[in-house]
């Protein structure tokens, strides 16, 4: 299976929208947050790229290159394509290139998220609780 990227686009709104809330909403849910508009709200092709799997899109990955850090705002993959060692390739992925900027990489993650688990395997140590998140950093 060959693994690639491609930046997104407007067009992409469209399954990117549902497909994030089909992952994303039972965590919101769990802390009461869920609102409908805020992924489209939020959306910005400039720093999300479509994650594809021989040529097909399996999912999302939106890392922004801040003053202070590198922030990975979201990793989302298609359930049929998890644990293949696709999220984490990518995750050491930005780990380098943070590393290649002298920058640490941060996150967030919600609350009863299992993939805090995934973070902390790969290093990332929690430094903060930001009201019904986790934030993560690796230096």
């Amino acid at each position: 299976m060959q693994i690639s990227q491609r930046m997104a686009s407007w067009d992409d709104l469209e399954w990117l929208e549902p497909f994030y809330e089909s992952i994303m909403r039972p965590y919101f849910e769990l802390i009461n947050k869920w609102e409908s508009n805020k992924f489209r709200e939020y959306f910005n092709p400039e720093i999300t790229k479509i994650i594809q799997a021989d040529g097909v899109d399996i999912g999302m990955l939106k890392v922004e290159e801040r003053e202070n850090c590198i922030y990975l705002g979201d990793i989302q993959i298609h359930q049929a394509y998890r644990s293949q060692g696709i999220g984490t390739s990518l995750i050491k992925e930005v780990i380098r290139s943070a590393a290649i900027a002298h920058k640490p990489v941060r996150l967030r993650v919600l609350k009863g998220n299992p993939a805090k688990e995934l973070y902390l395997r790969l290093g990332f140590e929690e430094i903060e609780i930001f009201y019904d998140c986790y934030v993560l950093e690796k230096r």
